[in-house]
């Protein structure tokens, strides 16, 4: 059924705007996700279904459906939002594949030719056999790399620099004849850019949204991990502020049928979970069976701002397809479609058995293996389809200037249904105290000659992956300094002094992926390593 329902809604949406939703897959770890360019990802558009499978090839799902939300409010307190979603309510605000251009320029044949397919996928291989070969007889450049949107079409009115890039000779152009190459990050990572000025939304801010999925092959959790950074450049003359970015997720733990929804605001995690220890199979589609997982998103470089779930029904106040950008601004702002606040306790509505007179941004906020918290199980809540709104915030987005964010989606499947959730918990946890070190996950700097520069203070380490004996080679590098390894939670566990241009060093941590810092007087910067 619910197959059936969002695919009709889905084709209603794509038609409205005339638009066609263009996909990558990517599954360079153990999820195989389906990324979309028309501000909705996870999804099979072409017939209605779960596009975030993990394991990878196992038919098994987590997520159904996200969705970019953005929204913010000028000096006068007018609201303008934009979003991806498949809803018809949605219809009038929704973003567009292909970057910001001249008002005249979106229905030419230029622009499509360029940009109607905005959506670019590399793998890390291809970069660094680009970088050991691109000056080399016979050597032929991947159309991955010719194709990387690193430039911007000036004469359609696209600005000039558009995906990040390593300029290797410094020229401001990105020319992979001459060794230059994406900069991304992972071992594989899928790019959209999308837009809110090439459709008809009466409230478009005028934004540009840059999105790169990315994931790592890894022999620890990270290998279920798919993570994203996002960047929201205002390319209008409008300064805003009460800036609110939201993602969109339609939880679907396998049968959709069964499952509950919570957050933990401490490690700024979100997450969707069985609510019955078996998840069954669903008309066909085989389920996880007992000790189902949990699926989670966390913010890495923000603090959870809100956490609120809301029903596939027509039920007010819980249902956002009632009503149009007013209840939607609502449910951003940690408020009901009525405009009344969240409540802690009971469904988080006043008048609801169990709930109190104190306000919250986050819903079912307990922690589901305390049976005193406020989790859906705690208060006997039938089990059932979950969606929710994840909801960082900024207080200004000034013209010109951009707000960076980074996510990850977050799976754990090896304890008991409640462990499960714990372990994800657990994993929110490490994963923003890697992203708090020092030059680990920096959001992407603004300036393309800001990366040169960064590119010019580097290391090279080999070989990577490593059984345990690798070396350090700072042929850029002008000064010794100290070299320190750092696990996936921060924690230090190897330092040595480099004196030499190469240096061999032996590593007698465990295998897993670290992270590999150097520090001289020219600054720090960092690599990842993997030791097998």
């Amino acid at each position: 059924m619910k197959i059936l329902i969002n695919l009709s809604a889905m084709l209603v949406a794509i038609s409205c705007n005339s638009q066609v939703n263009n996909t990558r897959i990517i599954d360079k770890n153990n999820a195989s996700a389906i990324i979309g360019d028309e501000g909705f990802f996870f999804n099979n558009s072409i017939i209605g279904s779960a596009g975030y499978e993990i394991p990878k090839g196992s038919g098994l799902s987590t997520i159904f459906l996200g969705a970019f939300w953005v929204g913010a409010e000028d000096q006068y307190g007018d609201v303008y939002f934009s979003s991806g979603h498949y809803g018809s309510n949605f219809t009038p605000y929704h973003l567009h594949s292909g970057p910001i251009a001249n008002s005249g320029q979106y229905t030419s044949l230029d622009y499509s030719n360029q940009y109607q397919e905005s959506i670019w996928e590399v793998t890390k291989l291809e970069i660094n056999n680009h970088i050991s070969n691109y000056s080399n007889v016979g050597y032929s450049i991947p159309q991955s790399l010719l194709d990387w949107p690193g430039n911007g079409d000036v004469s359609l009115g696209v600005v000039a620099q558009l995906a990040p890039y390593i300029d290797n000779n410094g020229d401001g152009i990105y020319t992979p004849s001459d060794g230059d190459y994406p900069d991304i990050r992972g071992d594989e990572a899928v790019y959209v850019i999308l837009n809110d000025r090439s459709g008809s939304n009466p409230n478009s801010l005028g934004i540009e949204l840059h999105g790169m999925f990315y994931q790592y092959n890894s022999g620890d959790y990270l290998n279920n991990t798919t993570f994203l950074n996002v960047r929201v450049i205002n390319r209008s003359n409008t300064n805003y502020h009460n800036y609110k970015q939201t993602i969109f997720i339609d939880f679907d733990i396998g049968n959709y049928t069964d499952d509950y929804i919570g957050c933990n605001s401490a490690n700024s995690v979100a997450f969707g979970y069985n609510g019955d220890e078996n998840d069954e199979a669903d008309a066909g589609k085989p389920g996880y069976g007992l000790n189902p997982p949990c699926q989670g998103i966390v913010s890495l470089s923000h603090d959870m701002h809100s956490f609120a779930y809301f029903t596939g029904t027509t039920q007010a106040p819980y249902e956002l397809q009632i009503g149009g950008i007013d209840v939607i601004w609502n449910f951003m702002n940690a408020k009901w479609g009525d405009g009344s606040p969240w409540l802690y306790g009971g469904l988080g509505y006043q008048g609801s058995t169990g709930v109190s007179n104190s306000p919250t941004n986050f819903l079912f906020s307990g922690n589901p293996n305390d049976p005193t918290a406020w989790h859906e199980g705690n208060i006997n809540n039938p089990n059932g389809d979950r969606r929710g709104i994840f909801t960082i915030s900024e207080d200004i987005l000034s013209a010109g200037t951009s707000i960076c964010s980074d996510y990850a989606f977050i799976y754990d499947k090896s304890s008991t249904r409640l462990g499960n959730v714990q372990n994800v918990i657990n994993i929110a946890g490490s994963l923003r105290s890697l992203y708090n070190s020092p030059f680990v996950f920096p959001c992407e700097v603004e300036s393309f000659n800001a990366i040169i520069e960064e590119e010019l203070f580097t290391f090279k380490l080999f070989p990577n992956p490593s059984t345990g004996t690798f070396s350090i080679n700072l042929e850029q590098i002008d000064s010794e300094g100290l070299l320190t390894i750092v696990d996936l939670s921060g924690r230090e566990v190897f330092s040595q002094l480099i004196l030499e241009k190469v240096t061999e060093i032996s590593f007698p941590e465990a295998s897993g992926v670290y992270v590999v810092v150097f520090q001289s007087n020219q600054g720090s910067s960092a690599q990842k390593i993997i030791f097998e």
